[in-house]
């Protein structure tokens, strides 16, 4: 099975910028909820740490960014962080 996961690998963006790379997958024609997930979800399990991270599951690793605005709308609030 193949799999589109996110990175900063790529050279898309500057490695501490990922909202950017994330944000450019919108022009291949994926909406914010395709992409937050293929960040979250997809990518922890292709890394083989779906039962561990990934989602907000109680004993999961997770890392909860609090932002001005509603990222599944509008990608460009991931760059406005509120709280880590």
């Amino acid at each position: 099975m193949r799999r589109l996961i996110t990175g900063t690998d790529a050279g898309m963006a500057p490695f501490d910028n990922f909202p950017v790379a994330l944000r450019s997958h919108e022009d291949r024609g994926f909406t914010g909820a395709q992409i937050l997930e293929m960040a979250s979800v997809t990518t922890a399990s292709a890394l083989g740490l779906g039962t561990t991270a990934g989602t907000l599951q109680t004993g999961y690793s997770a890392d909860l960014l609090v932002v001005d605005g509603d990222p599944l709308a509008d990608l460009t609030a991931l760059q406005r962080l509120t709280l880590v």
